[in-house]
């Protein structure tokens, strides 16, 4: 999980040295990598905060020093996971035609689940994990990452008038992100995941063509 490396960064503050704020990102960091690999093995409710300090080798009291409580580590799993998806979504919006660019973001959106986030989706698919006091947040993340979906639906629409009238485009992306999410949950990680990805990708935008 290295590039939680990357979406960890936090401004260091004027009364700390640069040894201490490095030291207290990278501990940040670990207690975020544990985490994920505990959410997944042991479900989020039945993983404690004493389980992840275990796992560390460090105290919960020391824990407590980077997360207030469960739900706040938590919180931070998801950002981590949203941020590095949002900059994966800035890279194919360059692709003019709205089809190849839909193409290529759901790509990148299965392969960052298959390679980056294989163990996330459990806890991350399941609102009812969501922490309470993040809810609003969490909504503000979901629906950055759907709108340049919905964006690539509205340039089809315009550049090819005659089709997808007859699709709503809240099927279309509820349907595109429910088979994109579960193949984590069936891929036997031995398989080629690029080929995955592209036979997955190929067959929800033949079925999305094909229904005009």
């Amino acid at each position: 999980m290295d590039f939680i490396n990357n979406f960890t960064k936090e401004t260091k503050p004027e009364d700390v040295s640069e040894r201490i704020h490095q030291n207290r990102v990278n501990q940040k960091r670990e207690i975020i990598k544990t985490a994920f690999n505990m959410f997944a093995k042991k479900g989020y409710y039945k993983t404690t905060l004493e389980d992840i300090a275990s796992e560390m080798g460090i105290t919960r009291a020391a824990l407590y020093r980077y997360f207030s409580s469960k739900n706040e580590l938590l919180f931070n799993c998801y950002k981590v996971v949203f941020d590095y998806w949002l900059e994966k979504l800035e890279q194919p919006k360059s692709i003019q035609d709205p089809q190849t660019r839909l193409t290529k973001m759901l790509e990148a959106h299965i392969l960052l689940f298959l390679e980056d986030f294989p163990f996330s989706i459990p806890t991350l698919s399941s609102d009812d994990s969501s922490p309470p006091e993040y809810k609003d947040q969490i909504i503000k993340f979901k629906k950055a990452i759907v709108e340049p979906y919905l964006l690539c639906l509205r340039e089809w629409r315009i550049k090819n008038p005659d089709q997808l009238k007859s699709i709503d485009d809240k099927i279309i992306i509820n349907t595109l992100f429910s088979s994109a999410n579960s193949v984590p949950l069936w891929w036997d990680s031995k398989s080629d995941p690029k080929l995955v990805v592209k036979q997955v990708v190929s067959i929800l935008m033949d079925g999305i063509q094909k229904n005009h």
